[in-house]
């Protein structure tokens, strides 16, 4: 969202969160493997997670609050969708994602991934804890 919509840095950098996380990853996730989530879940320090979900969630409704009606029409530019890259937010081998992000209209990134995303993960995310509890 930072970086596609408010063309800032992102929340994980400017509060210096991938130190706090102690995680090895600093990508979106996408096209990870289960090695790969095993080592984050291992590594990730778990206040340090919540403290980065609470400043994001923040600064992304602070972004939105911050958009003008007629920017909902927008695209993000070719410079902001470089920096998806470059700035290690997705990874290169997840090209799909970025150029999927890039056909979408602010409006589309605000509905998702900023809103919808989360209930996409709920139902698997109440599984696994039905399954941990038992």
């Amino acid at each position: 969202m930072n970086i596609l919509v408010a063309g800032s840095e992102q929340v994980l950098h400017a509060g210096q969160f991938a130190g706090k996380l102690r995680s090895p990853f600093i990508h979106s996730g996408n096209g990870m493997s289960g090695e790969d989530i095993a080592a984050f879940s291992a590594a990730v320090k778990i206040r340090a997670l919540r403290a980065y979900r609470q400043a994001a969630a923040a600064r992304t409704r602070s972004s939105i609050a911050g958009l003008q009606p007629g920017q909902f029409r927008n695209k993000p530019g070719a410079a902001q969708i470089r920096r998806l890259t470059e700035d290690g937010a997705v990874q290169q081998s997840e090209q799909w994602l970025i150029d999927y992000w890039a056909g979408k209209t602010i409006a589309g990134l605000v509905l998702m991934p900023a809103t919808r995303h989360n209930f996409i993960h709920l139902n698997k995310a109440m599984r696994i804890k039905l399954k941990l509890q038992k």
